[in-house]
């Protein structure tokens, strides 16, 4: 092989390596392609399971509220309240009184406590008739009143 690259002219030289170049170039760049077409189709797939993920669980969350909405159930609502607020709440505590619902709860602070209050309110659908924020040596005391119907 060496004695046949060796008896070539200047030019075949530069033409064989010229080629041997090109052909290198040409799968290189048709790698390259091919590992963009992927990453591509790749990440069309993944975005189609985001919003696919999306969709279900706002339809999910959609659901969930509208059955807890329709429920007056103490320990469903409680249940409900302990799975979706993320914020840190401590004595947690629902009860019937009369003619409303009663919700209660602990924060560190009162920012807090009106900032879980309006979730609660947005998450439950429902009018509050009455709210109180106190406060204790440990944080902040809120009660939470919905009419009952």
């Amino acid at each position: 092989m060496n004695n046949f690259f060796g008896n070539l002219n200047t030019r075949e030289k530069n033409l064989i390596l010229a080629a041997s170049f090109l052909i290198a170039t040409v799968i290189v760049f048709l790698t390259i392609n091919n590992t963009m077409q992927s990453l591509s189709f790749s990440s069309k797939r993944l975005e189609k399971a985001k919003t696919d993920y999306e969709y279900v669980a706002t339809k999910a969350e959609q659901l969930s509220n509208a059955l807890i909405n329709q429920s007056n159930d103490p320990t469903e609502i409680k249940s409900f309240l302990d799975n979706t607020i993320d914020l840190e709440i401590k004595n947690l505590k629902i009860a019937k009184i009369e003619n409303y619902l009663k919700i209660s709860f602990e924060t560190i602070n009162l920012k807090e406590s009106i900032s879980i209050a309006d979730e609660i309110a947005s998450m439950l659908n429902k009018d509050f008739s009455k709210v109180t924020y106190s406060k204790n040596e440990k944080g902040s005391v809120t009660e939470l009143f919905i009419i009952n119907p």
